[in-house]
């Protein structure tokens, strides 16, 4: 049994301005390095052997604050854990974008299940190349939303800057045991690695739950002055 810790990095100027960020390539702002500093407070110690981020920098400054403070081995950058690509809404105010493009609907939007099965492919071949290990991976909070929504087959909340996540992944059953610093236990057995999608990753997952019920709550209340 491999188990992977999934931190999202820390924040930058454009989370705090509440811009969608996704593929841009922002480092850490302030904050964000005081986080990395401190992703680990408050957490159960793990013996995490190695510790392999996405290549955007905002991930890779977070995973070399957190191996320079805890004297872990930086394994390098895998593609495949990069953000989703939000096309068009990149760079743009969230609240202005979601009010043009309902349901996330931005031209050039990466596809959302191509989001979750490449970051499924970064899992399985990680597990692969460090069977038995404790592998922490530094990422962005919607790949790690999407991954785990798939696994426990419900939309989540935004995954905040610096928490972390576990995913245990032995042969072909994937097992949730944290989402953001809560513990949970939720495992899956799949058919079989080759079973693509290994998670079917709903519409209604893209849009993190509490901005989902928060919309329907808009679009109710409309609907009531008409």
């Amino acid at each position: 049994m491999t188990l992977f810790g999934l931190v999202r990095h820390g924040q930058t100027d454009y989370n705090l301005q509440d811009l969608f960020q996704g593929s841009s390539d922002i480092p850490l702002n302030a904050t964000g390095i005081a986080q990395a500093h401190a992703a680990f407070d408050d957490l159960p110690d793990v013996d995490w052997d190695v510790v392999i981020s996405s290549p955007l920098q905002r991930a890779e400054q977070t995973a070399r604050i957190i191996c320079e403070d805890h004297a872990l081995p930086f394994g390098g950058t895998d593609p495949r854990l990069v953000e989703i690509d939000w096309g068009a809404a990149e760079g743009q105010p969230v609240e202005e974008m979601e009010r043009t493009y309902p349901g996330r609907s931005f031209p050039g939007r990466e596809e959302h299940q191509a989001v979750a099965d490449r970051g499924y492919d970064a899992l399985e071949a990680l597990e692969e190349r460090f069977p038995g290990q404790k592998v922490l991976l530094v990422a962005h909070g919607t790949l790690i939303r999407f991954l785990l929504s798939g696994i426990i087959e419900q939309p989540l909340p935004s995954i905040p800057n610096a928490t972390l996540s576990l995913v245990e992944l032995e042969e072909t059953t994937w097992r949730v045991r944290m989402i953001a610093g809560q513990e949970v236990d939720h495992a899956v057995k799949v058919v079989s690695r080759e079973q693509n999608p290994r998670f079917v990753l709903e519409k209604s997952h893209l849009t993190p739950a509490q901005i989902a019920a928060r919309s329907t709550a808009a679009a109710a209340a409309e609907g009531g002055l008409r």
